[in-house]
């Protein structure tokens, strides 16, 4: 589908014909992989992200992978570290972050000038 070199222009129906192909792969997938997916229909992956039209089904693919990737995780079916891995990727984090609030920083009151 995509060439190397010039943009491929994706007509409605190639679209659609696209979303379908996607819409089976995703639903015939335990993990859905849009790498995978686009490597096996020659697409170029960032496709999935220029195309406004591909947006929905890109988002099922995903919403799915994440969803198996915890669920299966939870129960110890997959490799947990691949699976935070794989999560860590889609936007996931295990870091902790603190937002203060009214907080103000300045100099202690003994080095402050007078």
């Amino acid at each position: 589908m995509d060439t190397c070199g010039r943009p491929v222009l994706y007509t409605d129906e190639k679209i659609t014909e696209i979303i379908e192909l996607m819409d089976k792969y995703t639903e015939s997938e335990d993990i859905p992989i849009l790498a995978e997916f686009a490597y096996l229909n020659n697409i170029r992956r960032g496709t999935f992200y220029d195309q406004p039209g591909l947006s929905d089904a890109t988002k099922r693919m995903t919403g799915k992978k994440e969803a198996q990737l915890e669920r299966l995780a939870l129960k110890n079916g997959i490799n947990v570290s691949m699976a935070i891995f794989s999560l860590k990727q889609m936007g996931w984090s295990d870091k902790h972050e603190v937002t203060l609030e009214n907080l103000t920083i300045g100099m202690p009151p003994e080095l402050e000038e007078e």
